[in-house]
């Protein structure tokens, strides 16, 4: 579940699955330079992100869009 708690430039990835099954997640600010997944995916080092935890990324006021890569090891991902 991806969501935007405490106001507009705060992003939470909560992972609703069993602990067995953690996702990776990569976030950044969506700039001119970066706006292919796949450059996202080299450039950026990813969190894992447990079953049943809650991560949560912070951006300046002047971030006006992000980019969010979530991959999992092969499992189906439903994103919201």
């Amino acid at each position: 579940v991806i969501a935007t708690p405490r106001g507009q430039n705060t992003i939470a990835i909560r992972n609703t699955a069993q602990m067995e099954f953690p996702l990776n997640a990569a976030i950044a600010p969506n700039t001119a330079t970066a706006n292919d997944i796949e450059e996202l995916a080299r450039n950026i080092e990813p969190v894992t992100i447990q079953g049943g935890a809650l991560k949560t990324y912070s951006f300046a006021p002047s971030v006006s869009s992000v980019q969010v890569l979530l991959v999992t090891d092969g499992r189906p991902l439903n994103a919201r």
